[in-house]
């Protein structure tokens, strides 16, 4: 009887980061956006196009 390793298959996508970081490395934080995202069609905050209940 002979063992086999599993059948493997590879993400599809973009590989992951595998870097590894040094010891003094310090993480950055992230930043928030000081402007929320804006509606196309109407210029609103808070929803998008999709979403947005003016007519067209």
């Amino acid at each position: 009887m002979t063992m086999l390793p599993p059948q493997t298959r590879l993400p599809s996508g973009r590989p992951k980061d595998k870097r590894v970081a040094s010891t003094g490395e310090i993480p950055t934080p992230k930043k928030k956006k000081l402007v929320p995202d804006k509606c196309g069609r109407c210029g609103g905050t808070g929803h998008n196009r999709t979403n947005c209940v003016v007519p067209i």
